[in-house]
């Protein structure tokens, strides 16, 4: 059960019952979508959050969820590589939450565009949810399937945590995931570990900011190809 996303569809819910008093006509779209968020909330399972050195052999971490540009992944760093399993891709993150708000703005206007892009992203948590299901559900945590992106330790000059920013650094690309709060100072030890000399742990907003700054100079335009490999 998904906490969160049951309580805004139960928020959802009584916003359409004193909506629909004055305009029952909006119920056809508001009710409906509530009553979706309340069953989303349900059935979604919470994420398993950090996993250190799981039972699986040869993995160290899994990051249940980090956001590359628009897609989210689930982080698995082994003895040798980095596999990033994406679970949504732009699609689910984006457009999907913006059509169900541009819907509901069409019917009840900004009622209507809170509904829908609430429950776009209760859809989008539902179904990265299955997807990570189906990725632990087939053990397929260290395999590399279309969408999925394959870091070589060796292939990296540096690898350093700034904030709540993952930043992977090879000669000539250079890659960034954003994580969740407080997941950083949980992974610096096994990324430490794991990386040796290569890491680095940079704790002030200016340090952050300049690294990404940095980051920018020497990004190649499709700065997660080249020897980053991706499906």
């Amino acid at each position: 059960m998904r906490k969160n996303i049951l309580a805004g569809g139960v928020t959802l819910l009584v916003v359409a019952i004193i909506f629909g008093l004055s305009y029952p006509d909006g119920l056809l779209f508001s009710l409906p979508l509530a009553v979706l968020n309340i069953i989303l909330g349900l059935v979604t399972k919470a994420p398993p959050g950090l996993e250190v050195q799981p039972r699986t052999g040869g993995i160290r971490l899994v990051i249940d969820r980090g956001v590359v540009r628009a897609s989210i992944y689930q982080l698995v760093f082994t003895d040798s590589k980095l596999v990033l399993k994406r679970l949504s891709s732009a699609n689910v993150t984006i457009i999907l939450p913006l059509m169900l708000a541009v819907l509901g703005f069409l019917f009840l206007f900004i009622i209507g565009a809170l509904i829908g892009g609430i429950t776009g992203f209760s859809l989008q948590e539902f179904l990265t949810q299955r997807m990570r299901n189906k990725v632990e559900n087939e053990a397929a945590l260290t395999a590399v399937g279309p969408g999925d992106i394959e870091i070589r330790y060796d292939d990296l000059s540096e690898i350093r945590i700034a904030k709540n920013r993952l930043f992977l650094l090879s000669e000539t690309n250079s890659f960034a995931a954003s994580l969740p709060r407080r997941y950083s100072g949980r992974i610096s030890p096994v990324l430490a570990k794991t990386f040796g000399s290569k890491f680095r742990a940079e704790e002030s907003l200016g340090a952050a900011e300049a690294a990404e700054k940095e980051d920018e100079k020497c990004q190649h335009p499709r700065s997660d190809r080249g020897k980053f490999s991706r499906r």
